[in-house]
């Protein structure tokens, strides 16, 4: 059963965007562990081992698991994907969350940054909007990636606005602050 979801957000450089991953609680270790090198991958990019795939795989090829967690698994094993590169492989595990559970909201952000970090930044705004509509929880994060978005595409008075929402939300988070001083001085 896919209980809580942990956010990962989006640092300053595109490499570290890989997305939240969705936790496995059920009673598949393999998912768990999935689950875990999702954390794993989206806090060491680039430095991510194929094997990181593999209790994916394993849970997603012989595991008993509920639609909820194999939606996660694969949610999962595409944030792994993304860490590794593999953008297009990463999108097609989405698109099977999606397929399975399309009213999960971190599904939508982690495509969202697989798609920013493909620079196809006009299709992750969609995503990050997508997610906000669908209730997510911890929109300081989303706020926070659609600032970074709008500040590459060059629209720096959404990204300062986005980036204030974020500090709204969540008041005095260091990264969200210096990103909104990058801001204000391109501004200026």
């Amino acid at each position: 059963m896919v209980k809580r979801f942990l956010l990962l957000v989006l640092l300053t450089l595109p490499l570290s965007a890989l997305g939240q991953a969705l936790s496995v609680l059920g009673g598949d270790a393999w998912a768990r562990e999935c689950f875990d090198n999702a954390n794993y991958a989206a806090s060491h990019p680039p430095i991510v081992s194929r094997a990181l795939l593999e209790p994916c795989d394993s849970a997603l090829d012989y595991g008993t698991l509920s639609l909820a967690d194999r939606a996660a698994t694969y949610s999962n094993r595409g944030i792994i994907r993304a860490a590794s590169k593999e953008i297009t492989q990463a999108m097609l595990d989405y698109e099977k969350a999606m397929s399975i559970r399309p009213e999960t909201p971190e599904i939508y952000v982690n495509r969202g940054n697989a798609y920013f970090l493909n620079r196809d930044y006009a299709m992750a705004l969609e995503d990050y909007e997508a997610s906000l509509a669908l209730g997510i929880n911890q929109l300081h994060f989303v706020r926070y990636n659609m600032g970074m978005t709008y500040d590459n595409l060059g629209n720096l008075d959404l990204a300062e606005e986005q980036l204030k929402l974020a500090l709204m939300i969540e008041p005095g988070w260091d990264l969200a602050e210096e990103r909104l001083q990058r801001v204000l001085e391109k501004k200026k």
